[in-house]
């Protein structure tokens, strides 16, 4: 289990609080930066806190903004995702750790992307979990971006954004939260299909709170944690990293970006989850491919969409032969 003693906060530059684990590194070992993503918590990271603290790596794993213990705004604008990469350096900068390694889940893989966009002479090497480097768009035209991808491969894969970027769903997910846990944690990967790609489909299971099994990789002190953070915190702020998105609030960053920056100029690694539904393991290795121009380790775990929750073993072996690897090339 985590020490609570390791847990550190941070007023960042922008004024927010930040709540974040610091594990400092022994001997030679590098710094791994973990950023988690939605609907989590550091927490979520704690196979890997484990893992690699008694490898003697360092650690730096924070609340991002909108969870945990971390400030939780509910102006949309503060979700704009440069700025908050920005936040990540003040935390960094605030441990004096130098260059590290970056490792991203789900919305924690937005960030890692911007991180490498704005700050990649800060970094080693960047690794995404699950979601791939996706380059940044102005305005996330939900609609558009459903056709497109029903005309490219069949099927929508993003339907669940109509329900998350109502101003009711915050509500609605909190009264209805074990509901909402199972599905988005799904004990099966296949309930995605569904509940997760279809427009419509997310939204009244949640709201007549259908009964779904509870994962197996799910301890009950993880699922625990899920709850009760979610409850206590509400959902409004972190559904402010889809809307933000929706709204354009990373607009005038997005356009400012020169073409060069967009390609990944440090080692990259991408760990496909094959069962993930969503961000779907042929579009997300082509990306990868495409924009990772220094180096790319491409590794398969036969999971869903929490692979590091799922398969923490073969993910902790994977990445530390990763990170061994950079860091001593």
């Amino acid at each position: 289990m985590v020490d609570a003693s390791s847990y550190k906060a941070l007023k960042s530059k922008r004024g927010f609080n930040y709540h974040y684990l610091s594990i400092p590194a022994k001997g030679a070992k590098p710094t791994l930066l973990l950023v988690h993503g939605f609907p989590s918590t550091s927490h979520d990271w704690h196979y890997q806190i484990e893992y690699f603290s008694a490898q003697g790596f360092g650690l730096i794993v924070p609340d991002m903004l909108g969870y945990g213990q971390t400030d939780k705004p509910e102006d949309v604008k503060a979700y704009n995702h440069f700025a908050m990469s920005d936040d990540i350096i003040d935390i960094l900068d605030a441990e004096n750790v130098g260059k590290v390694v970056a490792i991203g889940h789900d919305w924690g893989s937005v960030l890692i992307t911007s991180l490498s966009i704005r700050h990649s002479d800060r970094f080693i090497g960047f690794a995404w979990l699950a979601a791939a480097y996706v380059p940044p768009v102005s305005v996330y035209n939900v609609d558009l971006i459903l056709e497109m991808q029903t005309k490219a491969i069949g099927v929508p894969l993003m339907g669940y954004w109509k329900f998350f970027e109502q101003d009711s769903a915050a509500t609605t997910i909190e009264n209805n939260i074990d509901t909402f846990i199972n599905l988005l944690y799904p004990h099966d990967p296949e309930l995605w299909k569904t509940a997760m790609r279809i427009p419509g489909n997310l939204q009244p299971s949640v709201e007549r709170g259908d009964q779904y099994k509870k994962a197996d990789y799910l301890s009950e002190e993880h699922y625990t944690h899920i709850r009760s953070s979610l409850l206590k915190g509400g959902l409004t702020s972190p559904l402010n990293w889809y809307k933000s998105a929706i709204q354009g609030v990373n607009r005038e960053d997005v356009l400012a970006i020169a073409p060069e920056s967009l390609q990944i100029k440090k080692p990259a690694f991408y760990g496909c989850a094959l069962k993930d539904y969503v961000c779907v393991p042929a579009m997300s290795k082509a990306i990868m491919e495409k924009f990772a121009t220094n180096g790319l380790t491409l590794v398969d775990f036969d999971t869903g969409h929490w692979a590091h929750v799922e398969s923490p073993t073969k993910v902790n072996e994977e990445l530390e032969k990763w990170v061994g690897s950079i860091v001593s090339a």
